[in-house]
């Protein structure tokens, strides 16, 4: 935590690297800022500092109107950190207060009620009841502008219990009413809309099984740049058929969420380097069965695109090393592709281990359409929900793929490969190659060893997470969950790594004994052995397991970041990537 001074210097020079680490409360207007504020400097004796947006709500002060505190992402901190007030907020910021209550958030995250809150207040200055307010108020807002849904579902939708609620809660915070903000943005639309509270019977009424809420289409900020090539060439690999497809700028999947299911569709056409900082953002659309479900679903679309990083900071990190600088200039704002169902990515990542991609990504698809939950959907829409931890436990998937005798010939036949560029700017795209070993795209992929052992690992997994000794969630307790995941039979440290940064959103996770990195690290210019030594150049990277792992302390804690330039480095086989 810093130091009255240090704020105020901050906030003075609009330093950008302090955007959303702490906000700036004027004690003569009642508004409170980002320290990026273009207002008029405010004077030492009117000015508080708050380190996040809640306390400063709590305080008695409402949301600038000209810097828009509560539409950025706040602090990347809680995200580095994996300790109890880090892993509440994360819990908070998801909407688990209204889901299950404060005794329900204390309870999973093994405390009492009494040091939660003793907790929250020491380290950020409010407890989880005003943290809940505050992420309804950002929800409800962002509903409001971005959609045209009536305010009586938006204040459902937000979590509020009531119209009153909703009302004093949205004034308090932002200074004035739902309604004169809706009228002042022009997209009072909402009395248009078919689905309005009075025609569904208000907050809390159930529609019909399979009926859509929608499609809601939102905004989702970030901090530029946003290298959107690069995470949609990552999912593309890895879609599975009826889950999720990825195109030229969309990725459009299914949800499975706390109170129904959903689809999205993400637009990163918004994403452009070209377009004015201010402007870049990622589109979303959302067909949810319970409106409840917003806050849940739009976490999940952020954490899939990694979308509350901070690059300026992890750019700082990880340009020190002069033959890692050069790659992460080379590709600003690389993210760290996330999921929207921990279990499913951990399941693809772990048949990774055994199988070369087209393999993996075949005997998933194979699971999800054996094992899935059909939704009701568009024809060529995502339709698939993949299964659940206990579906899967409760399978006898090795028995399975040998009985048939059969191979995973049910599996929809894939598409051709999409052609991967070899670098995010590159024009010319390089045409994807199988893996040695590999069957054609579509073809039979017979129950061999590897296949099978894949299956028995699966199947641990899915009973470790089935019987609760897993959560694969962000809020999780990464340590926790690190040593449950290699206590599993036929779990390689390496995929439990791979897990935790893409899964558990461990920014720091790294192994350096992953046969991947250690592939992409010996195919660089500077690595030892890989062209002739140069006289006077830059000492290039260390290649030995121990030697790199002890060169990557210095990346601390981004060396997840550091994971994916040095895998965005080289060109991967388009379906084969092994990260």
């Amino acid at each position: 935590m810093l130091d009255f001074d240090t704020y105020y210097r901050a906030m003075a020079s609009r330093d950008a690297r302090f955007d959303g680490t702490f906000y700036v409360a004027v004690t003569t207007t009642g508004v409170y800022c980002r320290p990026v504020c273009g207002s008029r400097t405010p004077k030492r004796e009117n000015v508080r500092f708050f380190r996040i947006a809640a306390a400063a709500e709590a305080a008695g002060f409402r949301a600038c109107r000209r810097c828009r505190p509560e539409a950025h992402p706040s602090s990347p901190e809680w995200n580095v950190r994996g300790d109890l007030v880090a892993r509440a907020l994360r819990l908070i910021a998801g909407g688990a207060v209204d889901e299950m209550g404060v005794a329900g958030v204390a309870r999973q995250l093994a405390v009492s009620e009494r040091h939660l809150h003793r907790q929250l207040v020491a380290e950020v200055g409010v407890g989880p009841l005003a943290l809940a307010l505050n992420r309804r108020n950002q929800v409800a807002r962002l509903l409001i502008e971005s959609s045209s849904l009536p305010l009586l579902d938006v204040a459902f939708a937000a979590g509020y219990s009531s119209i009153r609620q909703f009302n004093d809660g949205f004034r308090a915070a932002f200074g004035c009413s739902p309604r004169e903000l809706r009228r002042a943005r022009g997209t009072a639309g909402g009395a248009q809309r078919a689905v309005s509270g009075a025609r569904s019977g208000g907050p809390g009424a159930e529609r019909a099984p399979g009926a859509v809420a929608g499609p809601l289409a939102l905004r989702l900020r970030y901090r530029p740049p946003l290298a959107a090539s690069a995470l949609l060439d990552w999912f593309r690999v890895r879609a599975l058929p009826g889950v999720e497809e990825v195109g030229d700028h969309l990725l459009r999947r299914t949800l499975r969420l706390p109170r129904g299911s959903g689809r999205a569709e993400l637009d990163l056409t918004g994403c452009r380097a070209d377009r004015d900082a201010k402007q870049q953002q990622v589109t979303v659309r959302l067909w949810l069965t319970d409106l409840r479900d917003v806050t849940a679903a739009v976490r999940r679309c952020r954490d899939l695109l990694d979308l509350d990083s901070d690059p300026a900071a992890v750019a700082e990190a990880l340009s020190g090393a002069p033959w890692l600088g050069p790659l992460v200039r080379a590709r600003p704002g690389l993210r760290v592709p996330g999921c929207a169902d921990g279990f499913e990515l951990a399941v693809r990542l772990l048949a990774e281990q055994y199988l070369p991609g087209p393999g993996a990504r075949q005997l998933c698809g194979w699971l999800a359409a054996r094992h899935g939950e059909p939704l009701t959907a568009p024809d060529g829409a995502p339709a698939i929900l993949f299964p659940t931890p206990a579906a899967l436990a409760e399978a006898d998937l090795a028995g399975a793929l040998a009985e048939a005798g059969r191979t995973l010939a049910e599996v929809p036949a894939e598409p051709p490969a999409e052609p991967v560029a070899a670098h995010p700017d590159s024009a010319d795209p390089v045409p994807a190659e199988p893996a040695p070993g590999t069957p054609p795209q579509g073809g039979p992929l017979e129950p061999v060893p590897e296949a099978l052992a894949a299956c028995d690992a699966v199947r641990a997994l899915a009973t470790a997470a089935a019987d609760e000794k897993l959560s694969l969630a962000r809020d999780a307790d990464r340590e926790a969950e690190v040593a449950a995941l290699l206590g599993l039979p036929g779990v390689e440290p390496w995929t439990v790594q791979r897990i935790a940064m893409h899964v558990l959103g461990d920014p720091d996770a790294f192994d350096a004994a992953d046969p991947a990195l250690q592939a992409a690290v010996r195919s660089l210019p500077e690595a030892p052995g890989s062209a002739p030594d140069v006289p006077g150049s830059a000492p290039g990277p260390p290649v030995h397991p121990r030697d790199l792992d002890e060169h990557a302390q210095r990346w601390r804690p981004w060396r997840s970041y550091a994971v994916m330039h040095l895998h965005a480095a080289t060109r991967p086989p388009a379906d084969g990537e092994r990260r």
